[in-house]
């Protein structure tokens, strides 16, 4: 007792002033951890606990790393090991035992020391978050949430697999509420009645509505080939890929039913959870709206679904077994996942019976998504988990054909040509094929249009494929992403995976690129800099590939339209806060013995609400460390009295240091009052 309680003193000693990462705060802040220096946090970790038993839990030692305050915690998921040691543990944030909504911290380590960090974890919620029980109780909060996301429709629906759970929610202003997350299925026997899964967010203290959303994952304009009078009639083990149904036999009944598969005959209703039989050896119910046999194609492609999982990704489809339910109503157009089930309608007058492999991979996949990273329905998340299930189809077509054509819907879509197109997004007149044409208001079926054109670029690569490329994206979605993943931070966790499985980041890089996504902090392993310019040391000198070959301070290297660049769109932008603050930005560099002539030089520009003419409150740094740190050359201080509307080209001779490998190191330091901001840009050692 002596020595934990000792522990936390010590810890408490060093965060968050030693940790620098959690100080204190007057409103809730979401802190992206992947942009957070893993090599700085491994080192001031050990040194805060230095002589100290190392905690034994990792949900401990990860949020002491973390600088999580001492009401905040872990608690541990998800975990998956790889084969060489590597652990990934994915968590949920809490608060006084309250669980965080949006957000997990993902963190991958191996040998003790961490290695990768995603996800984000909210600070400042204690001056936010009062003290006490919540003033509503969980059912009146389901009461709220059942006629918020109903509406009109409340009186006429049956609702089931009901939650309300007590969660804290940081709103997009950056307000902490403590409130409700309400969830649940609803449906009608009413043929006109659609199948609903709202979620609700529910104020926990005075009932207010803060945010809802339809989390019902769906085909809407639906996905994938089958057996119907477009594709033509075939016969399941007749040879090649049409295979034998894997059923059970006693005596002379087939029952549909597997280790790994389940699939229910609805007959037009809503319910229902037996398994369908027939007569040994052939099925053939029924012949409906232009398919064949809707219950044994569902059925067959349950089945390539859970092989192809382990086989492309080393992961299950799902953590039980996966239930197929088909001829759900009656002329239903559309197929969704109820997050237990696959439901299945025979479609009418736009679809024919949504059962094929990629409608099934589709929807499938939204339940991966659910049981791994969780990417809420609705934003820029909406579009990637959408793009996900879209990909998972394209997978299961490939593994069960040897091909596939990255056409959404074509060959159970009554009409011509194809519903979305992955490799042309905008060829279907709604979809979008680039992050810079995104908008708040698009469906999640059109802005996945920007990973599905991502996803189609990388598998035409050369040393790529469909499989191969999929396995990144379900690595990132299993352990990289959270449920707020957007565009840009999505793609770094699809950089990390390619880095994982040996795979070309650069590839993955440029695929992103092509639709104007850019992770913000690449990964350093197998990832390939931009050469200098010629002449020049410094790698990414303009910053155009974000954070890459540099260290920083969280958030200095930018894009943010807030200031300007010099050149390009990136810059690095140090200070700014009005508040006591610190910024660095470091890069090491090798000087050649025969450069006893090398210059340093950046272009600087400075802009200050400080108004005093004689005193340097903020300033910036410039200097030249070796490779134990010690300063060897201060170039120069600059200041809030050097403000200047433009950039202005700085220079410092670095020859003395010829045959050495030193660092060029940017402090930048804030006074407690009135923002001062240092930009810098275009850097070289030449």
């Amino acid at each position: 007792m002596l020595q934990s309680s000792y522990r936390s003193l010590c810890l408490l000693a060093l965060s968050p002033l030693a940790l620098g990462l959690a100080g204190a705060a007057d409103a809730a802040k979401r802190v992206d951890l992947h942009a957070l220096s893993v090599a700085q946090l491994n080192h001031q970790y050990q040194a805060a606990t230095a002589g100290l038993a190392v905690a034994s839990q990792a949900n401990q030692r990860h949020a002491e790393l973390l600088g999580l305050d001492a009401q905040s915690g872990l608690k541990q998921v998800n975990f998956a090991q790889d084969a060489d040691g590597t652990k990934h543990y994915r968590y949920q944030q809490t608060f006084r035992g309250i669980p965080v909504f949006g957000d997990h911290v993902v963190v991958s380590e191996k040998d003790g020391a961490v290695r990768t960090l995603f996800g984000r974890k909210v600070e400042g919620l204690a001056s936010e978050i009062p003290a006490g029980a919540a003033k509503l109780s969980r059912d009146q909060a389901l009461d709220i949430g059942k006629h918020a996301g109903l509406g009109q429709r409340f009186a006429a629906m049956q609702s089931r697999d009901e939650h309300s759970d007590l969660m804290i929610y940081v709103d997009d202003a950056g307000r902490a509420h403590k409130a409700y997350v309400v969830s649940f299925f609803a449906d009608s026997t009413s043929a006109g009645v659609k199948a609903s899964r709202p979620f609700v967010i529910v104020d926990a203290d005075n009932g207010k509505v803060l945010k809802q959303w339809e989390g019902l994952t769906t085909a809407l304009i639906g996905t994938g080939p089958g057996g119907n009078v477009k594709t033509g009639q075939y016969e399941w083990g007749s040879g090649g890929i049409y295979g034998y149904n894997d059923v059970t036999q006693s005596g002379t009944t087939c029952t549909m039913n597997n280790t790994n598969v389940k699939s229910v005959n609805l007959n037009g209703g809503t319910t229902g959870t037996t398994a369908f039989a027939y007569t040994c050896p052939r099925n053939t119910y029924k012949t409906i709206n232009g398919g064949y046999s809707p219950i044994n194609d569902a059925h067959y492609f349950g089945g390539v679904i859970t092989k192809m999982y382990p086989a492309y990704t080393g992961y299950n489809a799902l953590s039980f077994q996966l239930v197929m339910r088909v001829h759900y109503k009656t002329a239903y157009e559309n197929a969704f996942w109820d997050g237990s089930e696959m439901n299945f309608g025979d479609g009418a007058t736009t679809f024919y019976p949504l059962v094929s492999s990629d409608v099934a991979g589709h929807e499938v996949s939204h339940g991966f998504t659910e049981q791994h990273s969780n990417l809420t329905y609705s934003g820029q998340s909406g579009g990637i988990n959408e793009a996900f299930s879209d990909m998972g189809g394209e997978a299961t077509e490939y593994y069960w054909k040897g091909t596939n054509d990255f056409l959404v819907g074509q060959e159970i879509f009554k009409s011509t040509g194809a519903l979305r197109y992955m490799c042309n997004p905008t060829q279907d007149g709604k979809s979008i094929d680039n992050a810079a044409n995104y908008s708040s208001t698009l469906d999640v079926h059109y802005s996945s249009g920007v990973y599905n054109k991502a996803f189609c670029t990388l598998a035409k690569t050369v040393g790529w494929s469909t499989p191969s490329a999929f396995k990144v994206f379900a690595r990132a979605n299993a352990l990289y992403w959270t449920a707020g993943t957007d565009y840009n931070s999505g793609a770094c966790g699809v950089e990390q995976a390619a880095v994982d499985v040996g795979m070309s980041v650069s590839n993955v890089i440029s695929a992103f690129n092509a639709v104007g996504v850019a992770c913000p902090n690449p990964p350093g392993g197998g990832t390939t800099p931009p050469p200098p310019t010629t002449g020049n040391l410094i790698a990414n000198p303009g910053f155009e590939s974000g954070a890459v070959s540099w260290t920083q301070t969280s958030g200095v290297i930018t894009n943010s339209t807030s200031r300007t660049p010099h050149g390009g769109s990136w810059y690095a932008w140090l200070d700014g806060y009005g508040s006591a603050h610190t910024d660095t930005l470091s890069q090491a560099v090798s000087i050649p013995s025969t450069s006893t002539a090398a210059t340093l030089t950046f272009y600087l520009k400075i802009d200050t609400a400080e108004t005093t003419t004689a005193y340097a409150y903020d300033t910036l740094k410039v200097q030249i460390l070796n490779s134990a740190g010690t300063v060897l050359k201060t170039c120069n201080t600059y200041s809030n009295l050097n403000a200047s509307s433009t950039y202005s080209q700085k220079s410092c001779s670095v020859g003395a240091y010829a045959g050495q490998t030193v660092t060029i190191k940017f402090t930048g330091t804030e006074d407690s009052s009135l923002q001062t901001s240092f930009l810098v840009d275009d850097v070289a050692v030449q």
